[in-house]
């Protein structure tokens, strides 16, 4: 879901705490080493999410800092996940204990055999797999603290707020109606009491 490209759906966050004064001396390589890796056939993994090039999802490699639009921070994160239908496996692994059960002249097979059997099967066919790709945009303004990413999906999001602290070593903070209702009403001198109190209204229809 793009920020850039177009309209989508995105969630607020606040970071907790203010970068150190240094913040920008090796930021570079802090991203680099959370940044996106493709699956490749002798990979066992299901998933893979790293930052990317806001510009370009394929370009994760962060030679300069290509990410600082001072005072913001914009990239993606990039996820790719490789699926395999439960029936495949099922059928696969059946066929390969029928072969395995008529060349030892077995009735059946103990169940740690048939599980194995069926991880092996698993891992076969993630490697036949071809990747599907997602990339959700992140931007962080670092004067404010303030961050927008392109997804609402609770999974991804979850995510992408791990993915962020340990690239930045800063926690993530979830804004929601009621905080920003909060942080209006404490600009202006009162306390956030007031909003509790508060009960809907029923607009009836002319």
């Amino acid at each position: 879901m793009g920020l850039i490209s177009g309209s989508g759906s995105f969630s607020r966050y606040q970071v907790k705490g203010k970068p150190a004064d240094d913040f920008l001396e090796g930021l570079a390589e802090r991203i680099s080493v959370h940044g996106f890796r493709n699956l490749t056939e002798e990979s066992q993994k299901e998933r893979s999410a790293g930052w990317v090039n806001v510009m370009d999802m394929f370009d994760s490699r962060f030679p300069e800092l290509d990410f600082l639009k001072e005072p913001y921070i914009a990239m993606s994160m990039r996820v790719d996940e490789r699926k395999i239908p439960a029936t495949a496996i099922k059928q696969y692994a059946l066929e390969v204990e029928k072969k395995i059960k008529e060349t030892e002249n077995l009735e059946f097979l103990p169940k740690r055999r048939r599980a194995d059997i069926r991880e092996a099967v698993m891992l076969k066919l993630l490697k036949r797999a071809i990747p599907t790709s997602r990339v959700y945009d992140m931007v962080w303004n670092t004067s404010t603290g303030s961050v927008v990413f392109g997804c609402t999906n609770t999974k991804v999001c979850d995510e992408f707020q791990e993915l962020f602290l340990k690239t930045f070593d800063l926690h993530l903070l979830a804004i929601c109606p009621y905080t920003l209702a909060s942080q209006f009403i404490e600009k202006r001198g009162e306390g956030p009491d007031i909003i509790d109190g508060l009960n809907p209204s029923i607009r009836e229809a002319l």
